[in-house]
């Protein structure tokens, strides 16, 4: 489904992406340091991803949104209790990250990772990791998320993984009956697959305008199950090479009220690395409802590549 729209050629160019990202020298992590990951939007829920994934190897990890940071005034706490803050930012210019990175400068390691070259960003910060192969024209973040986890997972190890896969099995899933039918997605996983249902629900609500939730996977009974309607379609992310019999009641249980399912199992046995390529399902699903509903994916309404506010 290319319209010739920026936005499809930035989703499926992301195994470009992944080679040369694999080129760079990644982050190390070690167990005698403790590590912030700073940033708003997409760019904060990778540091959420990447932080469960580094407790999971006994590391010391956190992520924050910058707006937290400013909201409670808590730099002196960061730079007292962390070792190394990642700043993360696609375009380098986002107002709170800056701020966070300006009072943070000189009192703690700080790594930038962003999109771009020479960015405001960068300049504050003592290591820098310019992305900017990953350059994106369109408002929406797409595969540029998926080259920064790629770039802080090859931190822990190079585990050979591509994209071409994902991309071609969510393409199938996503047939046109689905997408003219359902107009209420729900992303569901836990752990790490958690943050990643934030950032699905993330996608398809900028691009497409659409109402979506996202909750822990058994968590969705306790309550926002209400709202289903014959308009919902629920993703389950399962960590599992087969679906767990607790996550196979559930899409029976959302079957049977009259909403749609889809289980995306792991398809390695590392399902932890496979966290880079797990939105691309959300992504896809956004700009084909964008294109049936005949909106621009390029350009959300009310929505700009980076949130730059006044002082």
């Amino acid at each position: 489904m290319d319209f010739g729209y920026k936005t499809y050629e930035e989703i499926t160019r992301v195994n470009k992406l992944i080679n040369i990202t694999d080129d760079l020298t990644p982050p190390s992590f070690s167990k005698g340091k403790k590590y912030i990951f700073i940033g708003c939007g997409s760019s904060y829920n990778a540091g959420l991803i990447f932080s469960e994934i580094l407790k999971k190897q006994g590391i010391f990890a956190k992520a924050v949104s910058s707006g937290e940071v400013l909201l409670e005034n808590n730099a002196d706490e960061i730079a007292r209790k962390f070792d190394v803050a990642f700043f993360l930012s696609r375009t380098g210019t986002t107002t709170e990250t800056l701020k966070v990175a300006e009072m943070l400068k000189g009192r703690i390691e700080s790594i930038g990772i962003t999109c771009e070259k020479d960015s405001s960003l960068s300049a504050l910060c003592g290591v820098n990791y310019e992305l900017d192969f990953a350059h994106e024209e369109s408002v929406v973040m797409t595969s540029s998320f998926s080259a920064i986890l790629r770039l802080l997972l090859n931190g822990i190890e190079r585990y050979q993984i591509s994209p071409n896969e994902y991309l071609q099995t969510y393409d199938s899933l996503l047939k046109e009956e689905l997408l003219k039918e359902r107009s209420h997605f729900v992303f569901l996983g836990c752990q790490e697959r958690y943050y990643v249902a934030k950032e699905s629900a993330l996608k398809v609500e900028e691009m497409s305008l659409d109402h979506t939730e996202f909750y822990e996977t058994l968590e969705y009974r306790h309550g926002p199950i209400a709202l289903l309607s014959p308009h919902t379609h629920v993703v389950i992310f399962s960590k599992y090479r087969e679906p767990h019999k607790l996550e196979t009641d559930l899409a029976n249980d959302i079957a049977n009220r009259g909403g749609s399912v889809h289980i995306l199992n792991a398809m390695t046995d590392r399902p932890e690395f496979e966290v880079q390529f797990l939105t691309l399902y959300s992504q896809l699903l956004g700009y084909k409802r964008a294109i049936i509903k005949g909106l621009n994916p390029d350009k959300p309404k009310g929505l700009s590549k980076s949130v730059i506010l006044d002082n």
